[in-house]
């Protein structure tokens, strides 16, 4: 439960902490403060990213990766004219611009950037006022170094990955100039990903960086992240704009398909070997992440960034899982579940401060995949399949410990849980084969349950669109994609989307579309789309 502890008192306030070093600048990192007068680009763009289906911070990450290469005064990401005051600011010339890239890129994703200038050390300053300097790195936070007290620092980066192992990759603007004047520096260096990953211990002194840590400063005022609207991690991703779908190929291997609008093909590759069952994937940050079952009952764990490119690591030894995985991020944290050989749903999570990976028992009694949500207020929940049939309901609240109740009975396939609003849904076919679904709510006056077709087996995949629509995909009998869907006023309805599928669907919105892979019996990946432009159904195969 430590992890649990760390968390809540997270939410109440971070622990600061002042790390003081008087290390000289080091010339190939130079990052001024600018003269009192400094003013900002007026042709900069201020337009936020339309990519609202990352966090704050992930966008954080992302705008800083999509910058590198990019200058002073050459054309941003966004289309506009470098980064705050960079071209401009030391008299009409550029200036030392590492803290410019870094507000910049904050501002863009929506943080309060009110107090920090052009001077590297405003950022440990406003750490101090916010309530936001730490010890601790997280994906998004700006890291000072060689901090001197007075808002006074040698350079200022953004922290792109947090790494298991506690290590750090950051990404600097002002950086690899040449030697000479402020304008001669600034104007021929650009920003870049700060690489290979080193210690994101303060105090360390880094020679990557040429400079020691002094400290890790998180935005505020950052947008509400948007209430869940999907269920846990799938089969099925984007990143950033590619459809991704990863599988089994019923021999040990996980398949990759990743689809390019660029290059407007579908690529395969393989990730790992040594697989049984279904692997569960999902995005964080900047990084893609796979979990499956080992054929030693380990719980295995692949991941790929732009920085490092594919590594792997195992989160549970052999003998460990029993059951396929399901897997979330939260916050900060990534959090798997997965059901041993003694039915027990095992818990096990990793965040930038559980100094590796944590485990905890949640329950027992209970076989095959569960599913995971987090509500809006903090609180953890997965449902499984008892070994009766039953629906068996597990949550952690912050401050109150894992709880458990019942919420259905009947079911023969594992259940698919998502959450909307201040509703709990979860759908599961019984032994006759028929789609049941439970929800809950603060006005349904305890968990309720209805019928929503027939004739399907497997385990539903399901999410819930922008107007509200819930929608539940299901392999039936025959092979086919079963599609039901409840939109208020209209109650259910149903449609059939395709054929000749083997193994169970997984489904993902992207933009107004819904988009539908399941494998046929020769092992290939079909595709099927609706777009509310044509209001069709379309299809592709993906291949093997």
């Amino acid at each position: 439960m430590e992890r649990r502890l760390l968390i809540a008192s997270r939410m109440i306030l971070r622990t600061t902490t002042a790390a003081l070093v008087t290390l000289m600048l080091a010339t190939f990192s130079a990052c001024a403060p600018p003269a009192p007068d400094e003013e900002g680009d007026p042709s900069e763009d201020t337009s936020q990213s339309d990519d609202d289906a990352l966090s704050g911070t992930e966008k954080i990450a992302a705008l800083a990766n999509d910058n590198v290469g990019n200058t002073a005064c050459g054309e941003n990401s966004l289309g506009g004219k470098g980064f705050k005051s960079s071209c401009t600011g030391n008299g009409g010339q550029p200036e030392y611009w590492c803290s410019d890239f870094a507000r910049w890129t904050w501002e863009q994703a929506g943080a309060d950037v009110d107090g920090l200038t052009a001077a590297a050390g405003s950022f440990y300053c406003y750490g101090e006022e916010h309530g936001t300097l730490s010890s601790t790195p997280h994906v998004g936070d700006a890291v000072v170094y060689n901090y001197q007290g007075n808002c006074w620092a040698d350079h200022v980066a953004l922290v792109t990955k947090v790494n298991p192992d506690g290590s750090i990759i950051t990404v600097s603007g002002n950086w690899g100039g040449q030697s000479g004047s402020q304008a001669h520096f600034s104007s021929t260096s650009s920003v870049k990903i700060n690489q290979p990953a080193y210690s994101g211990e303060v105090g360390s002194y880094s020679n990557v960086m040429g400079n020691t840590i002094s400290g890790f400063i998180s935005p505020a005022g950052l947008p509400k992240d948007a209430e869940p609207t999907g269920p846990e991690g799938g089969k099925a991703f984007l990143y950033p704009n590619q459809q991704h779908l990863v599988h089994s190929d019923g021999a040990g291997n996980i398949r990759h398909h990743w689809w390019d609008a660029n290059e407007n093909k579908v690529f395969t590759d393989t990730w790992g070997t040594g697989t049984a069952g279904e692997p569960v994937s999902f995005v964080h940050g900047t990084s893609q992440h796979v979990f499956a079952r080992g054929t030693d009952g380990s719980l295995k764990h692949w991941f790929w960034d732009p920085a490092n490119g594919p590594r792997n690591d195992v989160w549970a030894p052999a003998g460990s899982i029993a059951g396929d995985p399901a897997a979330i991020v939260i916050d900060d944290y990534e959090d798997v579940w997965a059901v041993d050989q003694g039915g027990k749903l095992q818990h096990w999570f990793w965040g930038p401060d559980t100094n590796g990976v944590k485990h905890d028992t949640w329950g027992q009694g209970v076989v095959g995949r569960p599913s995971v949500f987090v509500t809006k207020d903090g609180q953890q929940h997965a449902f499984a399949r008892g070994t009766g049939g039953t629906l068996e309901h597990f949550w952690w609240t912050p401050g109150g410990g894992i709880s458990h109740d019942t919420w259905g009975t009947g079911l023969a396939g594992d259940p698919a849980a998502i959450t909307f609003g201040d509703f709990q849904a979860v759908w599961a076919v019984d032994g006759a084969g028929n789609l049941q679904h439970w929800y809950w709510g603060p006005n349904t006056n305890g968990v309720q349950h209805d019928t929503w077709g027939a004739g399907v087996v497997g385990r539903p995949s399901v999410f819930v669109t922008g107007n509200g629509e819930q929608h539940a995909f299901v392999r039936g009998k025959n092979g086919t994609v079963e599609h039901w869907w409840w939109a208020a006023g209209a109650g259910i309805s149903h449609d059939v989307w395709g054929n000749g599928i083997s193994k169970d669907p997984t489904a993902i919105t992207i933009g107004a579309q819904q988009h539908l892979w399941a494998l046929d019996a020769a092992g290939h990946a079909q595709h099927w789309f609706w777009d509310p432009a044509s209001n069709s159904i379309k299809h592709d195969d993906w291949g093997k």
